[in-house]
This record gives C-alpha cells, structure tokens and sequence, in this order.
C-alpha cells in the first residue's frame, strides 16, 4: 500500500505538471492581468529620475532595469535599452526621456505567442524604454554596490586577460554574463547538450554541488563537513554572482535538497524541494510558466534525487576511480526530466550530450577554480597571466569538443513540430517508467 510520503510526493508532482500544461495551453489565463498599471498611460513621452537597480551588457548594447523615482501612477521597474557608451552602474541616479511603451506579447512567424509581457512581470519589469536621452545625475550607494562592484573588477580582468571566445564564455560560466556569447557559439553549445554549462540555473548549480561533494568526500571530510563547505562555497558563489534571482532559486533548491541528508532524513528530500518550489511560487506564482530557468532547475534537481543512485547500479561496469562513474550518473540523471522541456522550448535534442558531458563536466571545477583566481588577481599582470594561460587551454578544449562533437553525423535532431500534446506525452511517459523503475528505492540498496 502507498504511503503517505508518496502520496504526497505523486499528486505534488502531478499538481504542478497539470497547472504547468494548462498554463501552456492557454496562457491567456494571465493575460487579463493589468499589473496594477491602470491609472497610467503608456505610448507617451516621460521625463523622470531612476535608479539603476540591474545591468547587463549585451554585444551592442547595455539593458538597463531602473526603477523610477517620481513616475506618477507607474508601479515597478522599467527596462531600457542604451548605447554601450556611456557605461552606467548600479545605484546611479539618471534622468531619462523617453517613450514608455507597455510590453506586449510576441507572435513569431508560425503563429507561436509568446506572452512577453507576463515573462517581464515576473521580474516586477511592466514597462520598456528605447532610445532615451540620458543624464547622470548622481549615485545612491546601498549594501548591494558592494557585489557590483566586485562584479565590474572580475568581469574586467577576465575580459583583458582572456581573448574571445575564451572570454565572453568564461564571464558567462562564473559571472552568468550570457549575452556577450556569439550568436554561434551559443547554437554550438545548445546543439552539444552543453547549454547548462553556461546558464546559472539548477542544473549548473546542482551539478556544481554534486561534483564538489564527489570531490570533499574523497579528501576525506566528514559528511557534516561535506554540508558545512558545500553551503560555504555556494553562499561565495553567490557573493561573487551578486545574488541574481535565478542563482538564489537555483541555490534555495540545492540547500533544501542537502538539508535532507544532513539531518538524517534522505528520504525526505524530495519533499524539501517541493517546499522549495511552493515557496518560490507562493512569492512569484508567474515563475512556473514564464520562467524556463526555474522550470530546468526543478526538473534537474528532480532527476538527480531520483535517479543518481540507479544510474550508478546500471553503469557498475564503469570503474569509479576519481567519482568517474558518479560524474555520469549525475550527468545522465540531471537530463532524464529536462529533454522534454528542451525540446519543446529549444526545438532540438543533442544525441551527444551525454558523451561531451562526460568529457566536459571534469573540466568544469578548475575552469571555475581558474577563473575565480584569475578574476581575483587582475591587478598583478605575472600572476594573472599564471592563470590565464592554463584557464585558456582549458576553455579552448571545451569548445573544441563543442564545436567536434555537432559535426558528428546525427549529432543532434530537430524538432519543428514538438507540440503540447508531444510534452504531455513525454512527461506521461517519463511518470510511468519511473513509477516501474522505482529509481529511488536504489538508495537504500
């Protein structure tokens, strides 16, 4: 007979895959929605002050999201397109002038939408500006500058000491400076099953974890020392990043996944993810339709508790030296609930993702290692070069085995036509072979 963790666990799990597909189904739902904007009009020219709550640089141009100070009747945050120069920085005080237009959704040329306006209102973003004329006219200092600026210097010297792609790649794997990657680049790796790799989502944190407990455990540290330094590291990492949004759900689910363990309660951790992505939705209930990274980093995280373990059985052939054998279990478990999503968002499944994994996830703590040390040491140019050199050989591998690996015949399939219907039928699929593989009854083998 089932129990009452399992019964808990089924109808969570299928609660929010039902609510996930309706809102797929008919995401005007939430179209109705006015954002509490009513009393102000859009379409018309705005002289205002803002501050610069958030920054990120793109190949021609820097978005900036501020956050108007005497905008009557607009609630929220406006993000604004401008030049590269001049460069702005977090907490400065601009006066802007421009058209403020409301967000609207977006239909592509076969009549896809894409609800644009809902995916902007789950950052608090309701409003765009483009082309503005703007003026500094001052700087507010808070307990966030701290992380911006840190940010700035690190960004800095990975941008001088590294040439490109090496450095835009490697801004993008620790600074999670994504919009900087060629447009090529970033095919090559999404074709590779390598677009984890460079997204601070669930998946690159989790594996990250993972990965970094294989690596505590065999210096010989003690399972609450494992915790301890785990949840050290990533609260640095945090640090470093400057706590975005999408790393600190990332990271909220990876500690209520290593919470479980810790005090003696293994079999729990599902439920403590569960929690996890409750709280996050109670929060932010546009997260679980808008948000692609919080989709991926739940159903990532879902796959290594249930299926590590199994994956780790299944390869006993494979010698564990080095947690060789648990780098692929993790690698392989990680993707058995995202490739439907993938598909469906992304239109493409790699066939060689689990091979270039392999060979590149190894890589992924010293790239990490290499750059923190590079980015820290910038101001002394024979020590940054010590680092830089090794971090670009390492980095030029990568891409290397990128860029070999979609040349490969059948390296990866595309799918135009992946519909609603195909993913429910995926997920379906995927919810009965787990229901007959009972992958997590592995652990206690």
């Amino acid at each position: 007979m089932m129990g009452k963790s399992k019964i808990f666990l089924s109808i969570s799990l299928l609660f929010l895959l039902l609510v996930f597909i309706l809102d797929l189904w008919k995401p005007s739902l939430f179209s109705d929605l006015d954002f509490n904007q009513d009393n102000f009009s859009f379409d018309q020219f705005y002289q205002f002050q803002a501050k610069v709550v958030n920054l990120d640089k793109k190949l021609d141009a820097w978005q900036l999201v501020v956050q108007p100070k005497d905008l009557a009747f607009f609630q929220g945050q406006i993000i604004v397109y401008a030049p590269l120069y001049p460069e702005y920085q977090y907490g400065d005080i601009l006066e802007l002038s421009c058209k403020i237009y409301q967000p609207e959704k977006i239909v592509n040329e076969n009549g896809q939408k894409f609800f644009y306006d809902q995916y902007l209102a789950k950052d608090d973003i309701y409003g765009q500006c483009f082309r503005p004329k703007i003026k500094l006219i001052g700087q507010q200092k808070d307990w966030r500058t701290i992380f911006f600026i840190s940010k700035k210097y690190f960004w800095q010297n990975l941008n001088d000491y590294l040439p490109e792609p090496a450095s835009s790649l490697a801004k993008a794997m620790l600074l999670a400076a994504r919009r900087e990657l060629p447009d090529e680049l970033r095919n090559t790796f999404s074709a590779a099953g390598l677009s984890h790799v460079v997204a601070i989502s669930g998946l690159h944190i989790a594996i990250i974890v993972w990965i970094l407990q294989a690596f505590l455990y065999l210096l010989g540290c003690s399972r609450q020392q494992v915790f301890y330094l785990t949840i050290l590291i990533l609260a640095a990492y945090l640090f470093l990043l400057g706590f975005p949004s999408s790393a600190l759900r990332a990271s909220l689910m990876v500690f209520f996944v290593l919470l479980g363990p810790f005090i003696g309660r293994q079999s729990q951790s599902i439920n403590s993810l569960l929690l996890a992505a409750l709280i996050l939705l109670i929060f932010n209930p546009l997260l679980l339709v808008y948000d692609i990274g919080f989709q991926l980093s739940f159903l990532a995280v879902l796959g290594l508790l249930f299926y590590v373990s199994w994956w780790q059985k299944v390869l006993f052939f494979i010698p564990n030296f080095f947690k060789v054998r648990e780098m692929i279990s993790v690698t392989l478990a990680a993707q058995m609930f995202t490739w439907p999503l993938i598909i469906y968002y992304f239109h493409i499944f790699s066939l060689v993702a689990p091979v270039v994994n392999i060979l590149v996830l190894p890589l992924l703590p010293a790239v990490l290692a290499m750059s923190i040390l590079l980015a820290l040491s910038g101001f002394w140019t024979i020590l940054a070069n010590v680092f830089a050199w090794p971090l670009f050989i390492l980095l030029k591998i990568i891409v290397s085995l990128a860029q070999f690996s979609v040349q490969v015949p059948f390296a990866y399939l595309n799918f135009d036509h992946f519909d609603l219907l195909a993913l429910i039928f995926s997920f379906l699929m995927i919810f009965i072979l787990t229901l007959i593989l009972k992958p997590q009854n592995e652990k206690n083998n």
